[in-house]
């Protein structure tokens, strides 16, 4: 009997099929119709016993519904998987429509008939629909419907498999949301990361990994983790699940990174599991410990500021990696992802955030620091809109501003270029702008531009100008140095780490520019920064 071919035993028989024997009539009248290819099968002598043999076969099927109907779509047989998923016996279900395994909603739209006629002209109907249960409930179902022939081809009944995909799908979506949660969290990371699963398959990777490694990331997914980590192997994957914890950074042996032209360089990895109800993820957090990353740290070790650069080397990493961690899960916890919040706690998490965000920044000041006074800044020089960089200076300090009341507004021409490098020049201008904010209880804080010209040529001029407390005389002349805080003697100290200024007019240095300042006690303070073109 070929497949697609059963009859539905003792209660609904067909007649295709070559070399065909004829067992004696059912209870009900119906023929019974086996092939003699049945009957080769070790110890079925008689079409009784390879009726019986499929009988058997059917009613061990328990994963799936499998119910005949007839012409018209009445139930005239149901095994025990069909019983099972919609709760009826045989003797209930049998003279049934099949209608009643639809919701009502389908019923009025009549999809049952129409499935029964898709059949009839493609062969067959599959599709995904909402069942309904003896009990009312419904369930997602995978349907497979055939149509049964008889001996002049025309249809005598229908064959419906079906079987319940309700969990298939939830956990689907559960993958999907957490999925999309994943990749919030990688785009907002500082390194290169990717999710694998637990057979090392890609299942994301975040845009640094992208300019790491080289890869489009959409054409990494489905690959290997080998691609990125050669070493990599199956048994470092299956020893991690199977002792799942936290790795640090570091914890790894030695590693090697490949990038998508074939070349190599040393990494260090950490690796943090990810539970889901489809299973353990992997979030591998990758950096690069190049041999030039080496040589420069070991450069600034036999500088005079020894201590305080083998101090950042060492702790870069062990600083910034848990600090993200705290930020991005607080942010999870005031976003009501886990669940809502009651007021106190909120207030609680955004005391946690804003510190922990006014940590990264005094983190962030001393790396900068380490950065200009190693050498290593690469400053590119770019064409940029002088007004277009003020407003986005402005605006990203504005809450700043309005939080103390005080105005904060550009004056800047339209069309006004200069030619330098916009991240150097956009701190510098950050670090000012912000200054004149935190040193401002009332009256304004403006931003402008001008263009100067001198005998040597033109000169572009930023000038930021407060109505703030000025600084003293005494006060000036040390205001660019490391770490130095001006303030008035006994008061409580401004938040800050004092590099601000110092990595400011270094920056400015570095792009051959100059800053300047005036400033009188009481009356507020002007710096320009001038520009030669």
């Amino acid at each position: 009997m070929r497949a697609g071919e059963l009859v539905w035993i003792r209660s609904w028989g067909f007649s295709r099929g070559s070399c065909m024997h004829h067992a004696p009539s059912a209870g009900n009248g119906s023929r019974i119709t086996v092939s003699a290819r049945l009957l080769n099968v070790n110890g079925l002598e008689t079409p009784e016993d390879a009726v019986g043999f499929l009988e058997t076969i059917l009613e061990a099927s328990t994963e799936h519904s499998i119910i005949a109907v007839d012409a018209v779509g009445r139930i005239v047989g149901f095994n025990a998987g069909a019983g099972r998923l919609y709760g009826y016996d045989l003797a209930e279900a049998v003279g049934q429509s099949h209608s009643l395994l639809h919701t009502e909603a389908d019923v009025r739209a009549g999809l049952p008939q129409r499935m029964l006629q898709s059949s009839l002209t493609d062969g067959s109907w599959k599709g995904v629909v909402e069942r309904r249960r003896k009990d009312g409930s419904h369930f997602t179902g995978r349907v497979v419907l055939t149509p049964r022939r008889g001996p002049g081809d025309d249809a005598v009944g229908f064959l419906i498999i079906s079987s319940d995909i309700t969990e298939e799908i939830r956990l689907t979506q559960e993958l999907e949301r957490t999925t999309a949660f994943a990749e919030s969290l990688l785009e907002s990371a500082p390194d290169a990361m990717v999710i694998v699963d637990g057979e090392g398959t890609i299942r994301l990777a975040n845009a640094e990994l992208e300019r790491l490694f080289g890869y489009d990331r959409e054409a990494l997914a489905g690959r290997p983790v080998e691609v990125l980590v050669p070493q990599r192997h199956r048994g470092h994957r299956t020893g991690f699940l199977a002792a799942v914890a936290a790795r640090p950074m570091g914890a790894e042996r030695q590693l090697t990174g490949r990038r998508g032209d074939g070349t190599e360089f040393p990494v260090e990895i950490s690796l943090n599991p990810l539970v889901t109800e489809a299973g353990v993820l992997v979030t591998a957090t990758i950096r690069d410990v190049t041999e030039q990353e080496l040589r420069a740290a070991n450069a600034r070790l036999e500088s005079a500021d020894r201590a305080k650069d083998r101090f950042l080397a060492s702790m870069s990493h062990e600083l910034r990696t848990p600090l993200n961690a705290i930020l991005g899960f607080t942010g999870t916890l005031l976003m009501g992802l886990p669940g809502p919040l009651n007021d106190e706690q909120a207030r609680q998490l955004r005391m946690v955030q804003s510190s922990g965000r006014h940590l990264l920044s005094l983190i962030n000041d001393v790396l900068d620091l380490a950065r200009v006074e190693s050498g290593v800044i690469d400053l590119r020089s770019e064409p940029i809109d002088g007004r277009e960089l003020l407003e986005e200076v402005a605006g990203g300090l504005r809450p700043l501003a309005d939080e103390k009341g005080i105005g904060l507004e550009v004056t800047a021409p339209a069309g006004v270029e200069v030619r330098c490098d916009r991240r150097a020049l956009s701190q510098i201008l950050i670090n000012l702008a912000n200054n004149a904010i935190k040193f401002t209880d009332r009256g304004q804080v403006r931003l402008a531009l001008t263009r100067l010209e001198n005998g040597s040529g033109d000169v572009t001029r930023f000038s930021v100008i407060d109505s703030g407390r000025g600084i003293r005389a005494t006060d000036q002349e040390r205001l660019f140095a490391a770490f130095a805080q001006i303030g008035e003697p006994g008061a409580t100290p401004y938040e800050g780490t004092g590099l601000g200024l110092y990595i400011s007019h270094t920056l400015a240095t570095l792009m051959g520019a100059e800053i300047a300042f005036e400033s009188e006690f009481g009356r507020g303070s002007v710096f320009t920064l001038d520009l030669s073109e």
